[in-house]
């Protein structure tokens, strides 16, 4: 009896996913697309116009309702004197749960490309089969795979063609403005679990896989892709966590939604007329595509679609990551500063490493405590001082605010700190070296100011810092010798 219902589970599980994509299929769409009678499906123009009409048809045919009265969100674009419709074509399958159903995962790919120009007195076609009729055949033989069982799907699923990629997102950057964020929105961008982009799909095998780019915003990945690909096994060459801007993940991942590039690279001939339909790698295309199915199934019927710490603060813009630790490295160069005699002493190279805990108080205001060890010295009469040290600067971060959440911020800093010298060496000009006398000729503690600005970019930190000392570095504290130091910084905030 135990085995009977192994295998009924069994033949139930592989039910499922019996449903997978037609290879016939995709070259189809990929070769009709990227036909010379859409003329490059520039934006704006007749032949883009016919390739939306050619993709609702796909949509309507493949069973898939439009998502708004018709499939197509026009919108107006203006530039110079002219005046540009445009037109996203979207659909969607309606999730079964009662309450997951009123949520949405978005499948996205632009449909335009680089139209034509003459050359020679001929016209050269920018085709872009897989820049990217690739990702619209992708999404829309997902859609048909995923309309075949929608019993299936606990979300709903949005399908989008986006127009005017190309020129700068404009497609989807309106679809985000006029339907999820403004004041006619359809859509609350709340509700919006994830979106992925599927540019440039059509060289599976030459890329060896497919990237990933921003899965890991989605907290639970691992096991989400773990689940997918039990039976819809796929190669993934690279995966992060950070928002492709390039692609029309750009304009859903600023509002808070956690948005994946998925794509094969530029191995085709990138925006060049020879990006044509016999290139592509249409059995790839398919593993692409039932991977897709699979993985948006499995997101469809989580419980809670979990997000990265960043795209939580994007999602609120109100709300603030406090506390910000991470690790510093400093390079530049120090030098003993001779306050009552005319000269100072020649600078040497020196290096910083720590670690250090950002700690915001406002938009505009930081309290940033950090620990180093200090590597730094001077030329000395007849040599080289070497000390190795323990600094804790604190200094005040006075920053631009970041209150869209798009994680660039600019600072300026001042502060003070103190260091503590546990060791040392002066190495003289004839070979030989002697421990520095923190006793009879030197000081081992130092205290003074830190100043400098910089620029903070997501995790990353990048900036320039001057250190001053207050006190002078001499035991006997007569001839008033100084500290100084300037550094190039760089920080990753965890």
């Amino acid at each position: 009896m135990r085995n009977i219902s192994c295998l009924l589970l069994l033949f139930v599980s592989l039910g499922l996913f019996a449903q997978k994509a037609d290879e016939g299929r995709l070259e189809k769409m990929v070769t009709d697309l990227a036909s010379d009678a859409y003329l490059g499906r520039g934006f704006g123009s007749e032949g883009g116009r016919l390739a939306a009409a050619y993709i609702k048809d796909q949509f309507k045919e493949a069973g898939i309702d439009p998502l708004l009265e018709s499939y197509f969100h026009s919108f107006d674009y203006r530039k110079g004197i002219l005046n540009i419709t445009g037109y996203n074509i979207a659909a969607i399958i309606p999730g079964s749960d009662p309450v997951l159903k009123d949520e949405y995962i978005i499948l996205g790919a632009h449909y335009d490309h680089l139209g034509w120009e003459l050359r020679d007195g001929d016209t050269v076609v920018y085709n872009g089969a897989d820049d990217n009729a690739s990702g619209v055949a992708a999404i829309i033989e997902a859609g048909r795979i995923l309309a075949e069982r929608p019993d299936l799907l606990g979300r709903s699923v949005i399908l989008v063609a986006f127009d005017g990629e190309e020129s700068g997102l404009i497609g989807s950057k309106a679809f985000v403005s006029e339907l999820i964020t403004g004041e006619g929105a359809v859509i609350d961008s709340a509700s919006v679990a994830a979106m992925f982009s599927l540019d440039m799909v059509g060289m599976y095998e030459a890329h060896e896989g497919v990237d990933l780019l921003g899965m890991e915003m989605l907290t639970d990945h691992k096991q989400l892709i773990a689940d997918a690909t039990t039976y819809m096994p796929v190669d993934i060459v690279k995966m992060n966590g950070s928002l492709a801007n390039r692609t029309d993940t750009a304009p859903f991942g600023k509002i808070g939604v956690p948005a994946v590039h998925v794509y094969t690279g530029t191995e085709s001939p990138y925006h060049k007329p020879e990006d044509e339909s016999d290139l592509l790698d249409y059995a790839g295309m398919a593993l692409i595509v039932n991977f897709m199915a699979s993985l948006t199934r499995e997101l469809s019927t989580v419980p809670e679609v979990r997000v990265s710490k960043q795209m939580e603060v994007v999602a609120d813009p109100g709300r603030m990551k406090i506390f910000n630790p991470g690790i510093q490295l400093n390079t530049g160069s120090a030098y003993h500063d001779y306050k009552n005699d005319f000269y100072k002493a020649k600078a040497l190279f020196a290096y910083g490493a720590g670690v250090f805990l950002e700690t915001r108080i406002t938009q505009w205001l930081a309290l940033q405590p950090e620990v180093l060890y200090e590597w730094s010295g001077s030329r000395v009469s007849g040599g080289r001082l070497r000390t190795h040290s323990v600094t804790a600067p604190v200094s005040l971060l006075f920053t631009t605010p970041d209150e869209q959440g798009n994680g660039v911020r600019f600072y300026s800093q001042i502060g003070g700190y103190y260091s503590y010298a546990f060791g040392g060496n002066i190495h003289n000009d004839d070979g030989t070296s002697v421990p520095v006398d923190y006793i009879s000729d030197y000081s081992d503690t130092d205290y003074g100011l830190v100043f400098g600005f910089g620029m903070e970019i997501m995790n990353f930190r990048m900036g320039y810092v001057w250190q001053r000392s207050l006190v002078d570095f001499t035991a006997d504290q007569t001839h008033d010798v100084r500290h100084a130091g300037s550094f190039f910084r760089l920080g990753w905030a965890f």
